[in-house]
């Protein structure tokens, strides 16, 4: 049996991983030497997230990372076994609720001494899992090297069945620009202003400070979320700034668009955030175009026909990662003390 502090250990590391406005939808289930992770639907935002895809990725992100803490912390194989399941039918799929009190995987640590390779790989990236964080900062120190675009796909490649691509330049000017007309629409939504105004500053263990917002970008090129838009108008203060023209932006596709592929890009997304902790770079999100079908079919039909697929392509989420020209202030997002998020 290993040590249950030791797996305590792991759970609370695997809570610092990325979710939807920070929302920290995930529950564990200790089972001796296992951990089964589940959703709380009741924990994520709906409006900007209808289908309940992005609540699957925060459950991907945790999953990679409770991988990695477990083996960090006990020096043990581990296996993971994926309880996904099938896709549910439209009118179960709202915010994830379908998925909500059962277990969407089950990682289970082994008797074994894991392989000198995973080992080391989880020793190099674990102290990276409470440093890694999102920024909406200009990144103008210079996009990733090859040596760094090549580590960044390879820790996509962890998933199995999500690539991670780097955007040529024709596909960034595309994918921005359909980043930015998502963007635009969504400031008519009151319904959606209203949800963003309920995640920033909300007094409780999760959601964003306001201090972690950023400042816009002064030409407009980069068109980050736009935390600071009420239903009363703008709350936004500060000047705007300027941030790396071109973006450099990693892609992350599968081949279809099963829930287990939802799960698997937000795994692949936090394996790829921590590879890029470790090499210094900063990263960024920009996913507002994924949210809806219409938008989303657009951003899909775009990287396909970039990447010239003679497979169908989906996108499960667009990152922006360069160096930045000095150390990235920022702010710590809360998290939920992991008592709250341990049941059974």
């Amino acid at each position: 049996m290993v040590e249950q502090d030791r797996i305590i250990s792991a759970i609370e590391d695997a809570t610092y991983a990325s979710s939807i406005h920070n929302s920290q939808p995930w529950r564990f289930t200790v089972l001796g030497d296992a951990v089964a992770v589940s959703l709380d639907p009741d924990a994520t935002p709906r409006t900007v997230d209808p289908s309940g895809r992005w609540a699957l990725a925060s459950i991907g992100a945790v999953l990679a990372t409770l991988e990695i803490a477990l083996v960090a912390r006990t020096g043990l194989a581990t296996s993971t076994e994926l309880r996904v399941g099938d896709a549910p039918s439209e009118g179960e799929v709202a915010g994830g609720q379908a998925y909500g009190g059962r277990p969407l995987a089950i990682v289970e640590v082994g008797d074994d001494a894991a392989p000198a390779a995973v080992r080391a790989q989880a020793d190099r990236l674990a102290p990276t899992i409470r440093e890694r964080f999102t920024t909406r900062a200009p990144l103008t120190g210079g996009a990733p090297t090859q040596a760094e675009w090549a580590a960044l796909s390879a820790a996509a490649g962890a998933s199995e069945l999500v690539t991670g691509t780097p955007a040529s330049e024709s596909l960034v000017r595309t994918l921005l620009a359909l980043t930015a007309e998502a963007e635009v629409a969504r400031q008519d939504d009151p319904d959606y202003l209203e949800e963003i105004e309920r995640w920033v500053d909300n007094e409780s263990q999760t959601g964003i400070p306001s201090a972690a917002i950023g400042l816009p970008d002064a030409e407009g090129k980069i068109p980050l979320r736009d935390f600071t838009q009420t239903p009363m108008g703008s709350a936004a203060s500060g000047e705007a700034t300027f941030f790396e023209d071109p973006a450099a932006l990693l892609v992350l596709t599968s081949a279809s668009d099963a829930p287990v592929d939802q799960l698997l890009g937000g795994y692949a997304m936090q394996r790829v955030m921590l590879e890029a902790t470790a090499l210094g770079l900063g990263i960024g999100v920009l996913g507002q175009a994924l949210e809806e079908a219409d938008s989303r079919e657009k951003v899909d039909a775009a990287v396909a026909e970039a990447l010239a697929s003679p497979e169908p392509v989906v996108v499960h989420q667009v990152l922006r990662l360069g160096h930045p020209a000095a150390e990235l202030a920022h702010v710590r997002t809360p998290r939920r003390p992991v008592q709250d998020v341990i049941i059974g």
